[in-house]
């Protein structure tokens, strides 16, 4: 046979991938596709056949296995789909029909003009630096503490977490130390991502992991994860119907314990999607049907003030088609349900996803400026400034009442912007910025939105990993390391540095939380204390030193530098003997010169020196 015949009879042959496979059978249907897309079947008749997918046994088990409780307000999430298989936006075909609205002025869609017409906006805002931030003036420094002030009591939290599951299951009931442990483990298995559940329990597939037996048995966890409710939380239900309990507890243990500063940030939420969590900028642009939306109101840091969920449901596509009015005023009303009662003097900068005319507009009547990112076609943007040509490194401005919008060349690309803050000045100082320099305002928006941020990315990094795991319950465990990771700025923010010390990082913060709920054993940490107490364990060595080892020469003890009756400070001797000059405010009162020394290990390094 010539390889002409052996390549037909290849091509005759039919295909073994799409038609057959039990998991492209769901979407691909032979009998009514078109065989133009098949050239290998071109030559068969399908219109009989019977293509029949071949389960396997994994599919026959999962088949059989029951199905957990699903909360009914969240049921909508297991049935994800979007309106398209391609990355790409489904848009509305404006050709096919001709559109028409009242002949009335649109306050989202002003007139523009090249020249500032009014007077800029003038808000102040009452609320002293000294009263904003953590409620209160103690500040503490282990940072279970700052996990529990978020949980408000810590034994009512979980003994309400307990009660719920018992209500639920009916038949062995829990208690709030197994429910500790129940968060720990759920907590640890967002740092452990494995791909099933079982995978937690198993202590021979991967090395030097022997899984979570001696904490909870696979059995016992999985009850647990499908009773998990958190309805005896004590929260004000009656402002929302239809509300996620875990979460309005997060928003209310914030408004309570926490005091917003100045500037607040409106930044690109985060969407549940086939099973992972992910921020909307990173996903392909299109409508998906059933997903959960998380607003988020954060500030500069990335601390979480409020969150507002939503589910994108199939009868909301008018708005969420891009940039359309419906879309504007949507997301305008979103905005406005997180920013709730105003605060005059406020700055909001807020992300593409967000930003528009009308939002700024509507944020002035409530005397709050606004600043932030535009899309280029957002509606009530100027045409006439989205059309004009500019050079690069080269800046324009157009104004609507007190609100500027702005286009920015740097290169090849355009950045658009506006701002209701300050307009006079912005203006003045754009007029006068550099050929190659980034204008202040873009380097204020940058800073405030920037995606690279570290602590964003945490956000994100920490969220269970298996695919196990219904939309619902997935949801709770990331919400509770929305609670970890707040503490964790909190943390960050008023805990002070002991010297000598650091502060623990977003994943040593949470290895304590996590050991904390698992009543593991816990390291001594370093904490701010005074030079007086510090003294005190290196008095006890040396009096072990002493007993041990008679000494006739006197007693060197490390005392505080003063110079004129005031605190002040050496360098270090044996620090600057190695080549390092480094300043210590203790001195050795027993020493001839009284040398400067720091208290760790230079101190008993010097005196160890001089007795050999």
């Amino acid at each position: 046979m010539s390889s002409s015949g052996r390549k037909r009879k290849q091509q005759l042959k039919p295909r073994q991938d799409d038609h057959r496979s039990p998991v492209k059978r769901r979407s691909v249907d032979i009998k009514k596709e078109p065989l133009d897309s098949y050239p290998a079947l071109a030559d068969y008749d399908l219109s009989t056949a019977d293509v029949k997918p071949d389960l396997t046994e994994l599919q026959l088990q999962l088949a059989t296995e029951p199905r957990t409780s699903v909360n009914p307000n969240l049921s909508e999430l297991n049935r994800q789909e979007s309106d398209s298989d391609e990355d790409g936006y489904s848009e509305l075909n404006y050709q096919s029909s001709d559109v028409f609205c009242q002949d009335e002025p649109d306050e989202f869609d002003p007139e523009w003009t090249s020249q500032q017409a009014t007077t800029r906006l003038l808000f102040k805002f009452h609320t002293p630096l000294q009263q904003t931030g953590l409620k209160g003036t103690k500040r503490f420094q282990c940072p279970q503490q700052y996990f529990n002030l978020l949980l408000g009591n810590r034994y009512k939290f979980f003994a309400a977490l307990a009660q719920a599951i018992n209500l639920r299951g009916g038949t062995a009931p829990t208690t709030p130390e197994e429910v500790e442990t129940f968060v720990g483990l759920s907590l640890l298995m967002s740092d452990l991502k494995l791909k099933d559940l079982a995978d937690y329990w198993k202590n021979n597939t991967y090395f030097g992991f022997v899984g979570f037996s001696e904490k909870m048995t696979e059995d016992r966890y999985r009850k647990l994860l499908q009773w998990l409710s958190f309805d005896c939380l004590p929260t004000d239900k009656g402002k929302e119907k239809d509300s996620i309990p875990l979460l309005t507890f997060i928003n209310e243990s914030m408004d309570e314990l926490y005091v917003c500063g100045q500037q607040l940030v409106l930044n690109d939420p985060v969407v549940l999607w086939k099973g992972t969590f992910n921020y909307l900028e990173d996903l392909p642009c299109r409508f998906r049907c059933n997903s959960l939306v998380l607003h988020m109101l954060t500030e500069q840091s990335g601390l979480v003030v409020k969150l507002l969920p939503e589910i994108v449901r199939r009868e909301d596509s008018a708005a969420w088609v891009r940039n359309s009015r419906q879309l504007v005023q949507h997301r305008i009303g979103v905005s406005l349900k997180l920013m709730g009662d105003p605060q005059s003097g406020r700055t909001v900068y807020a992300s593409k996803f967000y930003g528009s005319y009308g939002l700024a507009h509507e944020l002035a009547k409530r005397e709050t400026y606004c600043t932030g990112l535009l899309d280029r076609n957002r509606y009530g943007n100027s045409k006439a400034l989205v059309h004009q040509q500019l050079q690069p490194n080269r800046i324009v401005t157009s104004y609507a009442s007190p609100l500027m919008m702005g286009k920015w060349r740097r290169r090849e690309k355009s950045l658009y912007f506006f701002s209701s803050d300050c307009l006079a000045i912005y203006a003045k100082e754009m007029s006068m910025q550099k050929t190659n320099a980034r204008p202040k305002l873009i380097q204020e928006l940058e800073w405030q939105l920037k995606a690279g941020n570290q602590s964003r990315q945490q956000l994100i990094q920490y969220q269970p990993g298996s695919q196990e795991l219904p939309a619902d319950k997935r949801l709770d465990i990331f919400l509770i390391n929305i609670l970890v990771y707040n503490a964790h700025l909190l943390y960050m923010a008023n805990a002070q540095n002991a010297r000598g010390g650091r502060l623990k990082t977003y994943a040593e913060f949470r290895m304590a939380i996590i050991k904390s709920l698992l009543r593991e054993e816990q390291v001594a940490e370093p904490v701010a204390i005074s030079p007086r107490k510090l003294e005190e364990p290196v008095e006890k060595e040396k009096a072990k030193e002493n007993k041990a080892v008679p000494s006739t020469s006197n007693r060197h003890e490390a005392v505080l530098i003063e110079h004129n009756g005031k605190p002040a400070k050496k360098n270090c001797r044996n620090c600057h003997k190695g080549g390092m000059l480094q300043f210590s405010k203790f001195m050795c009162n027993s020493c001839p010169d009284k040398p400067g020394l720091c208290q760790e290990p230079c101190f008993r390094l010097w005196h160890d020196q001089l007795k050999k």
